[in-house]
């Protein structure tokens, strides 16, 4: 964070940004007015995380992608950001310049000259926060959530950790998983005491519990060390089931990227969906969470029409995941107690859960 800014919100900031003060408080406020975040790769889920922190006012939002508009890309319901007449232009200048109208005060940076294979310790320490979209190369994954975890910075004379988020969908089912470092300090509210009632003049009234701020402390871990520790889950069989369908799948999708050096596509679907059926049902058989009695997954369950699914691309579902992990970047800055490590989604089922995964 940038500790040069103002400590003090303007009368028009404080009118801009009303309601979202009344329910974090201005000093939120002024922590998210200091952040600065690198979104990489575009899609509909970065678009959605994007605007959403746009809105909330961060400092700045740098889009990190290479590549340019397509008539997939359009038919694939890019649309909020770009349209037919941004074909061949890069998919970076199109997303800044179209949701820099939301909020003029957020400093959006379009990044297009760089690949990501480029990304080191010098361009990374820039930032506060790094996400990653839709990526599924394990080593690219695990080599910038280790240069987040060794590159600090000082903020107010306080070494400061480069956090990092890691997301995708896929189909009609995403993830999102965070590491804020090996002691994630933040800030919790305990109830002293309980409610009771007591008699007034217009009858009972409820006299609330007093709270109390304290502050508390998480260990996160790296997304290799999560992804290498086997998921033991012991929550209910519903929720949890379509967990583990979202978690074999997640890794899945990168088991044919470190066979194929790509993610699985529409366009291939002829070669890639067979293959890809024929990892899915190697994860789920070989996985202790899907094989348990309790939450048995049976492999025909992923025929050929539900796997076609998973290669496309749904706005409805980005933009639930693309909620989840903002909300969960707005309270990683106000400090905030945090979820788990791991949010799965699953929108056959209609459930999302928070999982913590060897954390």
């Amino acid at each position: 964070m940038n500790s040069n800014q103002t400590s003090m919100l303007t009368d028009e900031e404080a009118t801009l940004y009303d309601r979202q003060i009344r329910l974090w408080g201005a000093d939120a406020q002024l922590k998210l007015r200091q952040t600065r975040l690198l979104l990489i790769n575009v899609n509909s889920l970065s678009i959605e995380v994007c605007k959403n922190l746009c809105l909330a006012g961060v400092a700045s939002i740098t889009v990190f992608d290479n590549t340019r508009v397509t008539l997939d890309d359009i038919k694939e319901n890019l649309t909020l950001t770009m349209s037919s007449t941004d074909i061949n232009e890069f998919k970076s200048v199109c997303t800044c310049r179209t949701l820099q109208q939301l909020n003029p005060r957020v400093q959006l940076i379009a990044e297009s000259n760089m690949t990501i294979d480029q990304i080191d310790e010098k361009y990374i320490e820039q930032f506060d926060y790094v996400c990653l979209f839709n990526y599924y190369d394990f080593s690219v994954i695990s080599h910038i959530n280790k240069l987040c975890r060794e590159q600090q910075h000082i903020d107010e004379n306080e070494k400061k950790q480069i956090y990092f988020f890691c997301a995708a969908t896929f189909g009609l089912y995403g993830f999102v998983f965070k590491d804020l470092g090996d002691k994630y300090d933040y800030l919790s509210e305990n109830s002293v005491g309980s409610e009771s009632l007591i008699k007034g003049e217009g009858g009972n009234e409820t006299k609330k519990s007093e709270k109390i701020t304290t502050k508390s402390t998480r260990n996160f871990i790296t997304f290799d060390k999560a992804l290498s520790t086997e998921w033991k889950p012991n929550r209910r069989q519903a929720t949890t089931r379509s967990a583990i369908i979202t978690y074999n799948l997640l890794r899945a999708l990168l088991t044919f990227y470190e066979q194929y050096h790509r993610a699985p596509a529409l366009v291939t679907q002829d070669v890639d969906v067979p293959n890809f059926m024929k990892i899915i049902h190697e994860k789920i058989t070989s996985s202790t969470a899907a094989a348990s009695s309790s939450n048995s997954i049976d492999t025909e369950e992923f025929n050929e029409e539900l796997v076609k699914d998973i290669l496309t691309d749904n706005n409805a579902v980005a933009s639930i995941v693309g909620g989840i992990m903002s909300h969960d970047i707005v309270k990683a800055i106000s400090k905030q107690e945090p979820k788990d490590n791991f949010f799965f989604f699953n929108g056959l089922a209609c459930v999302g859960l928070s999982i913590p995964i060897a954390c």
